[in-house]
């Protein structure tokens, strides 16, 4: 994320945001572009607690962690 000296825009994956516009970022950022610079914040929660017979998969699509089963990966297990 950036802004150019002399530019009120924000850049942010080749595109331009205009001040004021707010944007959600490839990454799963929630991004607010201010007169100065970018703000950009998480917008998913951190990796929750994960049985030792289960991982977590972050899903980009959905800017959030699932937990599967090790020995399963069809099957979510209870977090």
């Amino acid at each position: 994320m950036k802004t150019e000296a002399g530019k009120s825009d924000c850049m942010d994956g080749g595109m331009s945001y205009k001040v004021g516009a707010m944007w959600k970022s490839e990454d799963c950022y929630t991004c607010y572009c201010g007169k100065v610079t970018a703000i950009c914040c998480t917008d998913y929660s951190q990796v929750p607690d994960v049985p030792s017979n289960c991982e977590a998969i972050f899903d980009k699509r959905l800017c959030k962690y699932k937990v599967y089963s090790k020995d399963n990966p069809d099957i979510l297990c209870e977090v």
